[in-house]
């Protein structure tokens, strides 16, 4: 089944097969030769279908050609003869013009003459005795009281100098090519699509299709992404660190970016077809950026994250070096990226790369504090510190005067590439060794 679109106003010349004009509304009914079709006009033609159209003017000149046939030219002798034989009472009174009309006419048809005329005003019976003449004249053919025209020897009507084809309605033999074009009723329009970063978007890629001559339904049948090319409708692709793209054959996509990923994102090029028509889109997906908050957790612990005494010392009630050095794991997240983590001055993290490790400063207090491994994860902006700090001497607990602790914090910074921060306190108690009374005996 093919598509005819009208663009200007014709007339239907002659058409072969089914042929349908499709209503406003959607209906059809069948295509009657010598319609004129109006511009915008829309047919169905089946396969084998063949139609013939002339325009308004080309109609006209047909019509006007086909009903006024061209005088015949009668030979000179038929038409002495024809003078001659008219003339039954000897006068040179002229036949009959609508006589001479009809006689071309029978002609012109190819009908023998002598058996198509009824007898006329012109003669009456033929006159006793015969002799074969017109309405009694001497010499005129025994065919009654009208004019006729004998016939000598076995010469063809076609023969007698008429051209019998002239008045014939012309055939008209133009290709389909040289018709208004067919045109391809399958389209789709590019997709375009705006996701929130971190968010999953579904759709379907023939929304925008425009299938109204089939033979099918329209069906994606091959997709290409980044640096895979020519992927079978139904299967899955995934770009490390942009996302995962699943397109099917029915249209349907899904696209699920990458956690914390917002940059560009490769267009999505695919093949749509009815079966017959392939066409080529374009699906272009944005990732919105969502501003995301930054977080430190494992730090802010009721009392301190490390807990170290004097005691432990050489010098001390109980010494014990071993439990001199305490350390923990703090952990940082920034999902639009890390711009920098410090710790109490110290940078860990400079525009998203991690210093050289270990790191370590001297407290206020004339301890050590060193950072030893710091796990991060670029892409999601998520990772961790390992820290350890040790005691190296007594400190002197005056506040109150018998105080039995104090504390060293390092204040933790985090900041994000749009610049986002937040800071938490790493804590660090130091317990005093407090002399115990015995009683004497």
């Amino acid at each position: 089944m093919r598509t005819q679109m009208i663009d200007k106003a014709v007339v239907v010349a002659s058409m072969e097969g089914d042929i349908l004009v499709v209503n406003a509304d959607g209906s059809t009914r069948p295509l009657q030769a010598g319609e004129t079709l109006s511009p915008g006009t829309k047919l169905t033609l089946a396969d084998d279908a063949k139609l013939a159209l002339l325009t308004p003017e080309e109609a006209a000149a047909l019509a006007q050609g086909s009903s006024a046939a061209p005088e015949a030219s009668i030979p000179a002798d038929v038409a002495d003869k024809v003078a001659d034989e008219a003339k039954p009472d000897g006068t040179d009174k002229p036949l009959d013009p609508n006589d001479i009309a009809a006689l071309q006419q029978s002609i012109l048809e190819g009908i023998d003459p002598t058996k198509n005329f009824e007898a006329s005003a012109a003669g009456g019976a033929p006159a006793a005795g015969g002799g074969g003449g017109i309405g009694g004249v001497a010499g005129a053919s025994g065919n009654g009281g009208f004019v006729t025209i004998s016939r000598t020897g076995d010469a063809t009507i076609a023969q007698a100098g008429f051209d019998t084809d002239h008045s014939a309605r012309p055939v008209i033999d133009r290709l389909q090519e040289d018709l208004p074009d067919l045109e391809n009723e399958l389209s789709d329009e590019n997709e375009q699509v705006s996701v929130p970063e971190d968010v999953q978007v579904n759709g379907n890629l023939l929304d925008n299709t425009s299938n109204s001559d089939g033979p099918n339904a329209a069906s994606v049948t091959l997709f290409s992404w980044g640096s895979s090319n020519n992927v079978p409708a139904g299967s899955t692709v995934t770009i490390s660190g942009v996302g995962t793209l699943t397109v099917s054959g029915n249209g349907d996509y899904s696209f699920t970016p990458a956690l914390n990923y917002n940059g560009p994102v490769p267009p999505v090029n695919y093949s749509v077809t009815d079966g017959t028509d392939v066409v080529n889109s374009t699906l272009t997906i944005t990732i919105a950026p969502v501003d995301e908050g930054v977080s430190l957790t494992g730090l802010n612990v009721v009392g301190a994250e490390i807990v170290v005494s004097d005691a432990s010392l050489p010098d001390g009630s109980t010494p014990n070096p071993g439990a001199l050095t305490q350390g923990g794991i703090f952990s940082f997240n920034a999902p639009d990226g890390v711009q920098t983590l410090s710790i109490a001055g110290l940078q860990l993290v400079t525009n998203g790369a991690v210093m050289s490790l270990p790191q370590s400063l001297v407290t206020p207090l004339g301890n050590s504090l060193q950072i030893t491994v710091i796990s991060f994860n670029p892409v999601t902006g998520a990772g961790s510190v390992t820290y350890s700090y040790t005691l190296q001497d007594n400190e002197n607990h005056v506040k109150p005067a018998n105080d039995t602790q104090l504390t060293e914090s390092f204040q933790v910074t985090l900041t994000d590439k749009d610049g986002d921060s937040t800071s938490a306190s790493l804590d660090a108690m130091i317990r005093d060794d407090v002399p115990t009374a015995v009683n004497d005996i």
